[in-house]
């Protein structure tokens, strides 16, 4: 056995190329060779001579919390839904304070010390603060020592809405809560949702985090960063949604490097809506699995999935066990918690991280030659160069080169796509989400 490998003669790169010209009769490397939707060149294999010569985990956290998202107009309501998930498998509860609650109600018998908790709270529930530090201090925590988070992004919201008293008061609400959490919490996922390529999704949630960044500076606040909270969304493009979660820890570096602070980052991950269809729901379920593993493979410390049948029946229980189920099948029969950055070693996604991190930093760079992300939006660059891409996207699946499963293609007995028509669009400066099934079936 110790001499069973001096008999197979090493081989590099060129050679494999020459092999496959031969056994493919004249067809070359780059005739195999195709180019995605972000400008990227991507080869039939790769060796360790595509890989950068020094290689570090990206990521070393091997598990991450299975999330469940909670939308609370009821304080009782939310409190069974939280303690259901909890008890049936989820270690993580993601809180939309969607009204002014009582939050020792919301919270009964719920052990935030044990889980990961988020909750995302408006400037218009300025109570929701006061009452979770009151809550917290009755149990004896504070927030640096539990896995809990509170934080609202106003940038966010003022993309999605044009909204000038959003970003207004959203600033002063984003900074009382900075202030009792040391956490900065940053949705970089409406940019997937909205049908970004990539690298601009990555360039712009980059972007988002600088806006941030500088204000702290700004403020002389950047010492009292503790941690970032960033929430990313992923789609069906396996290979690439994992190099994308490298390359923006990547990325995140090599900007926290430029204000020479460190905070802690917290990589939420949501599965992608984008390519959610309300015909034929069932094919969702293996969108998000292959979204969801794509996240947890990438390194994401939390994930989301949502509900395969959310677009038709939104707050279903059975849609909502499944999209639990599918995390825990990841873990206890996939054992995907076993190792931290599992992706590493593979040529393939080690250079695709390498090549995505690079042009989005470029992207990201052009975004701040314009005055950075929010004086890019007000002028209108960063919709427009989202919507295009969008529209190149929605191209494709009109023209049949790409597929979405039981809406341009293989239609599911009795669940047939059926055009519905839609208010027109009225302002288009604003960053809304983008259904592709909804999109195909447009005239």
């Amino acid at each position: 056995m110790e001499n069973l490998f001096n008999e197979f003669h090493a081989a590099d790169a060129a050679t494999w190329k020459a092999r496959l010209e031969k056994d493919l009769k004249g067809i070359t490397f780059r005739e195999l060779s195709v180019i995605d939707r972000n400008g990227i060149t991507i080869h039939p294999f790769y060796t360790s001579e595509d890989m950068a010569p020094a290689y570090q985990p990206l990521s070393k956290n091997a598990g991450w919390e299975i999330c469940a998202r909670i939308p609370v107009t009821d304080a009782r309501v939310g409190n069974r839904m939280a303690l259901n998930e909890l008890n049936n498998g989820a270690t993580g509860i993601f809180f939309d304070i969607n009204d002014n609650t009582d939050i020792p109600v919301l919270l009964k018998d719920v052990e935030l010390h044990y889980i990961y908790s988020c909750f995302r709270v408006g400037p218009d529930q300025p109570g929701i603060l006061k009452q979770l530090k009151d809550y917290l201090a009755g149990k004896g925590y504070t927030f640096p020592a539990i896995n809990t988070f509170l934080y609202y992004d106003h940038i966010a919201s003022y993309l999605q809405t044009d909204n000038q008293e959003i970003l207004a008061a959203g600033r002063k609400w984003s900074l009382a809560l900075f202030k009792e959490t040391g956490v900065i919490g940053i949705d970089g996922g409406i940019f997937l949702n909205a049908g970004a390529a990539t690298t601009y999704e990555l360039a712009c949630s980059l972007a988002l985090v600088n806006e941030y960044l500088h204000a702290l500076y700004e403020d002389s606040l950047l010492d009292d960063l503790r941690k970032l909270h960033i929430t990313l969304s992923t789609d069906t493009a396996f290979f690439e949604q994992i190099s994308k979660l490298r390359a923006f820890r990547k990325l995140l570096d090599l900007l926290c490097d430029q204000y020479n602070c460190s905070p802690g980052i917290h990589l939420h991950a949501e599965t992608g809506q984008t390519y959610q269809s309300p015909f034929d729901s069932y094919s969702n379920l293996l969108r998000s699995t292959v979204a969801g593993m794509a996240a947890v493979i990438g390194g994401c410390n939390s994930l989301y999935i949502h509900p395969f049948n959310e677009a038709v029946l939104p707050g279903d229980d059975f849609g909502r066990r499944m999209s639990r189920n599918q995390q825990l099948i990841f873990r206890e029969e996939s054992y995907l918690d076993k190792v931290g950055d599992a992706a590493a070693g593979s040529y393939y996604i080690g250079t695709l991280t390498d090549q995505l991190a690079d042009k989005a930093w470029e992207l990201f760079k052009e975004i701040e030659s314009e005055g950075g992300l929010l004086k890019a939006f007000e002028k209108g660059i960063v919709t427009g160069n989202i919507r295009q891409q969008a529209d190149r996207l929605i191209s494709e699946y009109k023209e049949g080169k790409k597929v979405l499963v039981g809406v341009n293609k293989f239609p599911a007995p009795g669940d047939a796509p059926v055009y519905t028509a839609t208010e027109p669009v009225t302002d288009d400066k604003v960053i809304r989400p983008l259904s592709i099934a909804e999109a195909i079936l447009q005239p």
